[in-house]
């Protein structure tokens, strides 16, 4: 596992989606800057209860 600090947390949402099914969308996404100056998004699955990257462009 990769780990690095945050140096600045730029934004925060939560989606809901697929509320209407047996199996709903739920998270919690953060855009964050690491120390290195790197753009990332990291998000807390809701249902399934992991967390998640995906890179910034």
């Amino acid at each position: 596992m990769n780990h690095q600090h945050v140096a600045v947390l730029r934004e925060e949402w939560r989606v809901l989606d697929r509320w209407w099914t047996e199996e709903p969308v739920l998270r919690r996404y953060f855009e964050v800057v690491l120390e290195t100056g790197e753009n990332t998004v990291v998000f807390h699955d809701g249902s399934g209860g992991g967390w998640f990257t995906q890179r910034g462009a």
